[in-house]
């Protein structure tokens, strides 16, 4: 019988990937709108985008317990938990470290001057789910 919380891995993977692409679309919106000033298409667009993230965000992180699972305390884990929270976390913040650099370096190349509050959200986002979809896309079952 399929746990109530249950969603196979390629499914996971798909609301992952979903998830992560609003982002680059909160974004990419957000400076169209910066750029145009804002007319009424790109502000419904933008909304649009943080609907698609929290709705995203809801499925694969809030109904599967990825994100509980990766934010309660090591006592609160089995040791193969632990075991795959560790592996996460080693892989995540590797990941979120080259991810801020480029952003960083890329802006400093452009000069684009400094990162602008919605990046800094949006990184702040990444740096708090990533360890949960990495175990979402490498576990089978959670």
């Amino acid at each position: 019988m399929k746990q109530k919380n249950s969603m196979t891995k390629q499914k996971r993977k798909l609301w992952i990937v979903i998830n992560y692409l609003s982002i680059i679309l909160i974004l990419s919106i957000f400076y169209t709108g910066k750029y145009y000033d804002w007319p009424v298409f790109v502000i419904v667009c933008e909304a649009a985008s943080f609907i698609l993230l929290i709705f995203s965000f809801i499925k694969v992180f809030i109904k599967t317990q990825l994100w509980k699972m990766s934010h309660t305390s090591d006592k609160n884990l089995d040791e193969r938990q632990l075991q795959v929270m560790l592996n996460s976390l080693k892989y995540s913040y590797s990941a979120f470290t080259i991810i801020v650099l480029v952003i960083v370096y890329g802006f400093a190349i452009a000069e684009q001057g400094p990162i602008d509050v919605v990046i800094a959200a949006c990184l702040l986002y990444i740096a708090h789910t990533l360890p949960a979809a990495i175990v979402g896309w490498k576990e089978k079952n959670i």
